[in-house]
């Protein structure tokens, strides 16, 4: 499996600074404007781009609501290959993993979040944007998330955990 790092860490560096608003018509064109991006097909409810990492598959996307979105996902890895065994498969996840995460490190510093396992996930927590670095099924994702859908998100999660 094939990671990107330069470039996850370059799109990190660049979501921490951007002033998000998480409206469609601002922030998707302005930041492809700055990431050096471009956007790709749109349906009512997704829009996808299409981003200069060095992959199979250079692609982010992101899901609409109405004028608004609350998160990007942007592949920084290649998927892993299907024809591999399990344990190789789980082996190149972990790997990439941690080469993104390593690579993220000097650009972000230490994470606000870290979670081991299959799901693997580091993020960091900025004033207008939630950074975070996934595994995903198959593939390693950047996911740049609004701040309002990070804390319905851990509302919820707090709630089905039994703290309200």
């Amino acid at each position: 499996m094939h990671v990107d790092i330069e470039g996850a860490a370059r799109t990190a560096r660049m979501a921490a600074e951007f002033g998000w608003t998480w409206y469609l018509d601002k922030d998707l064109p302005g930041f492809c404007d700055v990431a050096g991006w471009s956007l790709g097909e749109s349906t009512e409810y997704r829009t996808n781009l299409h981003t200069d990492l060095r992959l199979q598959r250079p692609h982010a996307s992101v899901t609409r609501r109405k004028r608004m979105f609350d998160k990007m996902s942007v592949l920084v890895s290649d998927k892993i290959d299907s024809s591999a065994s399990w344990a190789q498969r789980q082996r190149s996840l972990v790997d990439g993993f941690a080469a993104l995460g390593n690579g993220l490190f000097p650009v972000m510093g230490s994470p606000t979040r870290l979670a081991p396992g299959e799901d693997a996930m580091m993020s960091w927590e900025h004033p207008r944007v939630w950074i975070e670095l996934k595994v995903v099924y198959d593939t390693v994702n950047l996911n740049l998330i609004s701040q309002e859908w990070q804390a319905t998100a851990d509302a919820e999660a707090r709630y089905e955990a039994g703290d309200w």
